[in-house]
């Protein structure tokens, strides 16, 4: 058990849902913003290991026990992009209420969004399906597809490009940070 989840699911971090549920709903949407944030621990697994891809020397157990200036380097800017993702995460902040007025404000508008709702339902169905798809072929067929870079293995050949890898990648940051980018700043 990680600290983050430890902190995650204190009661003092759930007090805000008080304030946004609607009187009578607080179970529910307490298993909804829970459900939500587990099921995106598949998806990030899944990002993590296409980003190893374009690490060749942190792939496989024996050049990570080789321990070279070479494996440290590749180790070491693989954390420095997981930080920086993780950082980035602050630039969604403008969506959110600034203080408890203006979400008693947002909730008692009740403004409902056919688009954004079936935006949303759009676009978890479609990552919970990525995501369980590729977790699926890695491992039930990991003799066959496990060395593809981009299911997150080394390459089956030593020619293989990282262009679909890359692409892969690109879609997914692109498409959240195009759609946190859209709602917060424009």
């Amino acid at each position: 058990m990680t600290f983050s989840y430890l902190i995650f699911f204190s009661p003092l971090f759930h007090l805000w849902i008080v304030e946004v549920a609607e009187p009578g709903y607080e179970a529910i949407t307490y298993s909804l913003i829970t459900t939500a944030t587990n099921a995106v621990s598949p998806l990030s697994a899944v990002i993590s290991y296409q980003l190893l891809a374009f690490f060749p020397l942190l792939n496989d157990q024996e050049s990570i026990a080789t321990d070279t200036p070479e494996v440290r380097s590749q180790f070491a800017s693989l954390q420095a992009l997981v930080m920086l993702i993780n950082v980035s995460s602050l630039l969604s902040l403008p969506l959110l209420p600034r203080q408890k007025k203006e979400t008693r404000e947002l909730v008692a508008k009740g403004e409902m969004s056919k688009f954004w709702g079936s935006f949303v339902i759009f676009s978890a169905l479609t990552f919970l399906c990525y995501s369980t798809i590729v977790t699926y072929v890695t491992v039930k067929y990991h003799d066959v597809y496990g060395c593809m870079k981009i299911l997150g293995g080394g390459g089956c050949a030593a020619d293989e490009s990282s262009f679909m890898a890359l692409g892969l990648v690109t879609c997914i940051f692109a498409y959240c940070y195009g759609v946190n980018f859209y709602l917060s700043y424009l």
